[in-house]
């Protein structure tokens, strides 16, 4: 009797101690007190240069006050960053020009877990027309002693960047401004033609992307034989 009494109360010690820890084990594996940091942070993509300023950033965490945080714009690392009451910090982007940037962020808690976030954007310049210097009809073949017209229209989305010349020798050398008027006419009258003229034209339009255009001109003159006995007889 006793033997049996023995082995009951060694299996209610073994069945309870299997509760115990079943419980201990499950206790253990749902303790999920302290996480690693979240990260959530603006992506900006691709925008036009002036559209965004600034990328937010927030952190989230048992205790955002123990975070370290190490931030870095185009793999440079920008100091003094810190996080506000909600937990956000923001990175100016004002300064940078258009291409390809990165934005990195690592946040570490007091237990040493990590947490990145990455995140790339490009800057791009608003699209700007193609220079294009566009000439009248005019009479090239000129009468000895006859006027020429040069005229025509600059093309562009900004006129008013552009540098705008001609010249009758060499354009890299002598050169004089185009008169153009704000929607890109110009127009240059070449007077009493007594010889062949040619004239050069190139335009360099832009702000942030520049084209060129060139067109070259040449006036024929033309001698009747009324002006070649003139100056035979002169």
């Amino acid at each position: 009797m006793e033997s049996e009494q023995v082995r009951s109360l060694t299996l209610a010690f073994l069945m309870i101690g299997s509760v115990l820890l079943g419980l201990f084990f499950l206790g253990v594996e749902t303790d999920v007190s302290d996480q690693p940091p979240f990260i959530d942070g603006e992506e900006p993509g691709d925008f036009l240069i002036g559209e965004v300023s600034t990328i937010t950033v927030t952190i989230s965490d048992e205790s955002t006050d123990d975070i370290y945080l190490e931030v870095s714009l185009n793999n440079a690392k920008l100091p003094d960053v810190y996080l506000d009451e909600n937990g956000k910090f923001v990175v100016d982007i004002t300064g940078l020009n258009a291409g390809e940037h990165s934005l990195n962020v690592l946040a570490r808690d007091f237990l040493d877990q990590e947490t990145r976030w990455y995140t790339q954007f490009t800057i791009s310049y608003p699209e700007e027309g193609v220079t294009e210097i566009v000439l009248d009809d005019f009479e090239t073949n000129i009468e000895y002693g006859e006027d020429a017209i040069l005229s025509g229209n600059l093309s562009h989305t900004s006129i008013q960047s552009c540098e705008f010349v001609w010249s009758d020798s060499d354009i890299d050398e002598s050169r004089l401004n185009v008169p153009v008027n704000e929607n890109g006419y110009f127009f240059i009258q070449f007077s009493e033609l007594e010889e062949n003229l040619t004239i050069s034209m190139e335009a360099n339009c832009g702000i942030n992307i520049y084209t060129t255009d060139r067109v070259v001109v040449t006036y024929v003159v033309e001698k009747s034989v009324n002006s070649e006995e003139n100056n035979d007889n002169e």
